[in-house]
């Protein structure tokens, strides 16, 4: 198993935003494999389950997992090999913007003012569009999912992704696991990249309260 340092996830993110590659970073929290087991008090609702699997299951050297610390262990010992994280892959560093935020300040203002600020994006998020357009800029449409009934909008975010595919680069996930659910049909469908930003959002959220 190769797991790269913030460094080197960065580095390889920065590299396929330079070329314009089509990417799609994706956060692998734990919380999303417990709640793949039907006995978790959390547990996703079936049709969920089925494409957080296909986005842990994909081969495809486009999609980017990304990984905590805490699930290094059970995948090298291929624990969760069944549902498509085995230790003979290679994953990123989780939540690597959050990291930056946090450590770096000047690297991610740097890393949003010229690939994400001035580029035409669309976000998905449980925040309001006003603070949205605070963190990614004017250029990103927003699109809210309500956080209670979320497990039900994989189709209609879709749909209004969809609308914009062509006129667009990137996917901004704020969102948490909905982005697990909400990618198979994004990356089979449409052209854009999809970047998720993790909690990163929260901790900006946090600052601006003071």
């Amino acid at each position: 198993m190769t797991f790269y340092s913030p460094k080197e996830s960065l580095i390889d993110l920065t590299e396929r935003l330079d070329k314009k590659s089509r990417f799609a970073y994706l956060n692998i929290p734990k919380s999303s494999i417990v709640a793949l087991s039907k006995n978790s008090d959390n547990a996703f609702p079936s049709h969920f389950a089925k494409n957080v699997i296909n986005s842990f299951k994909s081969k495809d050297e486009g999609i980017l997992k990304a990984i905590p610390n805490i699930l290094k262990d059970d995948i090298n010992a291929n624990r969760h090999y069944k549902i498509g994280l085995n230790k003979n892959s290679n994953y990123h560093y989780s939540n690597v913007f959050e990291y930056y935020y946090h450590e770096d300040r000047e690297v991610y203002d740097s890393i949003l003012s010229y690939y994400i600020k001035n580029t035409k994006t669309v976000a998905v998020s449980f925040n309001d569009k006003k603070f949205i357009t605070k963190c990614f800029g004017y250029n990103c449409h927003v699109i809210n999912v309500p956080y209670t009934t979320q497990y039900d909008k994989i189709d209609d975010v879709y749909a209004q992704i969809s609308e914009l595919d062509g006129d667009i680069d990137y996917v901004l996930l704020d969102c948490g696991v909905f982005g697990l659910g909400l990618l198979p049909k994004v990356w089979s469908n449409l052209s854009v990249s999809v970047i998720d930003f993790g909690k990163t959002l929260l901790s900006v959220k946090n600052d601006m309260k003071g």
